[in-house]
């Protein structure tokens, strides 16, 4: 018996490999063939901006101004309204003194002050001993070396698909992984991979999370000035995750398409993801490029 179970271990194994071959020459492939659409547009942009100069602006004509048509003079009023006009204003000033005069003639009555007993005093010190601090957050080590780091500030899981869309809009160095902090102010922690999941609404099949650690390195991988999306975490659970990741492959375009219009600057379209399952990690990445440079850091 142990015989037969070292040699289906063995099988294992080499299936492993085997499908990790056939894995990393489909990305390749995939990314030669991002490399010639990405020329071909850039021909076309040559293209289009080789267009004739556009005619020179014809200076209109100045159209002088109207000449200034000079008003009538007004008409002087006669005395008997400069006298009316006096005695008005005499009147309203006379009132408005005699207000004042009233007002701040009358005084109030003395508001009773009332003094806070012995027992109501409370000392300073014990004020302060009373304040409970928030725990500080407790940030997960990145699994891979980043060359920067990128931290989102949410309050609700609604807020995140916005906040992740912006950032991805920024320009970063070409080769560079940047790693993505996502703080919940509210709960004061760092977001998880299942939170992560329920913000977008990716569907997993049963039990697929649970075998996998909480806590993941989220990172955007730059190649040409193109951004890529992924994530990679730890196994807690080995056994079934492949066969749980393989039935999930045929629904993994459906099951994330929320993530589509949040990482896609050209619109809804969907990108293709992939996965690895290496050593005791699991690597889930839109770049085959990225996948390929994280198993060689982790080889090392």
């Amino acid at each position: 018996m142990p015989e037969e179970i070292e040699e289906k271990r063995e099988l294992l194994k080499r299936e492993e490999i085997r499908t990790m071959q056939k894995d990393i020459a489909r990305l390749r492939e995939i990314e030669a063939q991002k490399e010639r659409e990405r020329v071909a547009t850039l021909k076309l942009e040559e293209i289009k901006k080789e267009k004739p100069p556009s005619p020179p602006e014809i200076e209109k004509p100045k159209v002088p101004s109207r000449a200034l048509i000079p008003k009538p003079l007004p008409k002087k009023p006669s005395p008997f309204k400069k006298v009316l006009v006096r005695g008005v204003i005499l009147v309203v000033l006379l009132l408005i003194f005699g207000f004042f005069s009233w007002f701040l003639g009358v005084k109030k009555p003395p508001e009773e002050v009332i003094l806070p007993t012995e027992e109501e005093i409370i000392p300073l010190e014990e004020k302060e001993e009373g304040v409970v601090e928030a725990p500080e957050i407790v940030t997960p080590p990145s699994l891979i070396s980043v060359n920067a780091t990128e931290t989102l500030e949410i309050t609700t899981l609604k807020e995140l698909p916005l906040s992740l869309s912006q950032l991805f809009e920024k320009n970063f160095e070409t080769g560079w992984f940047t790693l993505i902090l996502i703080k919940d102010v509210k709960e004061n922690k760092i977001l998880g991979l299942k939170k992560f999941f329920e913000a977008f609404k990716v569907k997993t099949p049963e039990g697929f999370l649970d075998k996998l650690n909480d806590d993941f390195t989220l990172f955007i991988y730059t190649n040409k000035d193109v951004n890529s999306f992924g994530f990679i975490t730890k196994i807690k659970e080995k056994e079934g995750l492949t066969g749980l990741a393989t039935s999930w492959g045929s629904m993994l375009e459906k099951d994330t398409e929320n993530l589509f219009p949040v990482l896609s600057k050209e619109g809804p379209a969907p990108m293709p993801f992939f996965w690895s399952i290496f050593k005791d990690y699991f690597l889930w990445t839109s770049s085959g490029e990225s996948i390929l440079k994280i198993i060689d850091e982790l080889t090392k």
